[in-house]
């Protein structure tokens, strides 16, 4: 029998994990659409609203089948693993209803999680505000959340389209000044002509980050 490496195995599987993005794949796609789109006279916008929704459709996919990994194999999810803005001042906060989100909120309890959908089916939280409980996010041109406690709560409510939560809201206008990303790393903009950098950690959210820049910021009035 011939033998494979974990990591063939991975990229031949019948589904191939999308966590296996590679940002430079990313990048040859999104340009050679934009040529493409400035040759044909094409609407760059489509491919850009498009990139968009299937970056987010596998990052809120994964986010809750990370309840199937192995616990020794994972680690309790950090918000600045995802999108580093905890040295970035949000605009304000917002009472969001779920069904309104895309929600990234990684799932990491068996327990929690059970005693959630108990708790929702027997109705002992449906239609709640989750106010004072929520440690999150809302990116609002992307309407999408970032969750990194209560997630099991958050993440049940959403799939039935119910309740809602209070966010801190974070504008990808008001980040463009501040926050930048080659993929690699992300950089910040300390003023004063200084910058600071950390590794990207998830290259699906380094490009949905830039291709939202894009779509939302770049260019437009």
């Amino acid at each position: 029998m011939r033998l494979r490496s974990k990591l063939k195995d991975l990229y031949e599987s019948p589904t191939p994990t999308v966590a296996l993005t590679d940002y430079e794949e990313f990048s040859k796609f999104m340009n050679r659409a934009e040529q493409r789109c400035g040759e044909t006279g094409g609407n760059f916008d489509v491919i850009l609203d498009w990139t968009i929704h299937s970056l987010i459709l596998s990052l809120t996919s994964d986010s809750p089948g990370r309840i199937f990994l192995p616990k020794t194999r994972t680690n309790q999810f950090d918000l600045c693993d995802l999108l580093p803005v905890e040295d970035i001042q949000p605009s304000g906060k917002r009472l969001m209803a779920l069904k309104d989100l895309s929600i990234i909120a990684p799932v990491w309890s068996n327990g929690d999680l059970e005693r959630s959908l108990e708790a929702f089916y027997s109705g002992g939280y449906q239609g709640k505000v989750l106010d004072k409980e929520v440690s999150g996010i809302c990116i609002p041109e992307l309407k999408l959340a970032i969750v990194c406690n209560n997630v099991d709560d958050i993440y049940v409510q959403r799939i039935w389209r119910a309740g809602a939560a209070l966010f801190d809201m974070y504008s990808l206008k008001d980040l463009e000044p501040i926050l930048s990303t080659d993929g690699a790393f992300w950089y910040f903009d300390e003023g004063d002509g200084e910058e600071s950098s950390e590794p990207v950690l998830e290259p699906r959210m380094a490009a949905l980050y830039n291709c939202g820049l894009r779509r939302y910021c770049i260019g437009r009035t």
